[in-house]
């Protein structure tokens, strides 16, 4: 599933190479939650990239702020003292060259209206790099956007905020960069080269559609569930009612999984889950802590869209719409 090659290679001629023209970004970043924050932070520090970097922020208010704060904090996962990361910014609405590489950090159900608020800026040579869970919005971006242009980044990085413009690089993990259906290796590489490939230990993948389907299937038995029993990952395989609920719906999900056209082949879920939560029992998934802060959580691009697909082919699914119901019961939101 993995290619293990995906390092720049002499001869490979990358779009928006680091030698075009002067100071101007190679990379912005939309979306400044956890997430666009710490990959902010981490390509900014990529040496070749030589800080060639700016957020991109929806309001004047919004800039003002983050200039006033003075840039970015970034708190490591070895500890140490906090570092100040004084990345760029510009607010989206201003005219501005083409965005060479845009790597887009919001939440799944905004990205289709942030691409739109930066569409002035995006010309058929800007490469959009999608970080989001779920498997519905890459899906969507390609088909919009085109195969060529897309790419999906998909990470286990843990990381959350202390304030607006503070970062806490919680778990360090890995991250893997693909495309759907286009899957050009040399210019796979070439964007590889512009990534913090040790800060962030990324790697190149020519089947990023499976990785990304199975995050998915992960994603819908563990993120709905800790919400229902506000807890953290790890408790779910420990909280007796959470563990029966939890395995009665890997089973339904992977049977979908199995019965669904869109999706590929993939490894045990059951595994794949116990993995995951021992691997992150400290955790809070990022559905408990937007549901704790009362922001919309990614639930329709997860078991939302995992129900979806199951009507579209006459599947049932009660477990998963169940557990939806729940969720919107818990947090006051409307279910799926």
């Amino acid at each position: 599933m993995v290619n293990h090659d995906d390092r720049p290679r002499t001869g490979d001629k990358p779009l928006n190479t680091l030698t075009d023209s002067a100071s101007e970004p190679l990379w912005h970043v939309l979306g400044v939650g956890a997430m666009g924050c710490l990959w902010a932070a981490r390509l900014w520090q990529h040496p070749p990239l030589q800080h060639r970097v700016a957020l991109l922020l929806r309001s004047a208010v919004t800039l003002a702020d983050y200039r006033q704060h003075g840039g970015l904090t970034l708190e490591a996962p070895a500890g140490g003292a906090p570092l100040q990361v004084p990345v760029a910014a510009e607010q989206v609405s201003m005219p501005g060259p083409a965005l060479r590489n845009l790597l887009v950090a919001t939440k799944a159900q905004d990205v289709a209206a942030a691409l739109v608020s930066v569409q002035h800026r995006l010309d058929a040579c800007t490469r959009i790099v999608l970080l989001q869970n779920g498997v519905r919005v890459q899906r969507e971006i390609t088909v919009q956007y085109g195969a060529d242009r897309v790419w999906c980044l998909s990470t286990s990085h843990g990381a959350w905020r202390r304030s607006p413009w503070h970062v806490v690089h919680a778990g360090a993990g890995s991250a893997w960069l693909g495309q759907l259906t286009h899957a050009d290796a040399a210019q796979r590489r070439a964007l590889l080269a512009l990534l913090p490939e040790q800060a962030m230990q990324v790697r190149g993948d020519a089947d990023i559609a499976v990785r990304l389907w199975q995050k998915f299937a992960v994603n819908c038995a563990v993120n709905a569930l800790t919400v229902v029993h506000d807890c953290a990952n790890g408790e779910l395989l420990h909280r007796p009612a959470a563990r029966q609920t939890l395995d009665a719906l890997i089973e339904e999900i992977d049977g979908l999984l199995r019965a669904l056209p869109p999706a590929p082949t993939l490894p045990d879920l059951r595994v794949s889950v116990h993995e995951v939560l021992a691997a992150t029992a400290a955790n809070l998934s990022s559905t408990l802590q937007d549901a704790r802060a009362g922001r919309a959580t990614e639930l329709d691009h997860l078991n939302g869209y995992l129900l979806s697909l199951a009507a579209q082919h006459g599947l049932a699914a009660p477990l998963n719409a169940q557990l939806l119901q729940a969720v919107a019961q818990r947090t006051g939101a409307s279910s799926s």
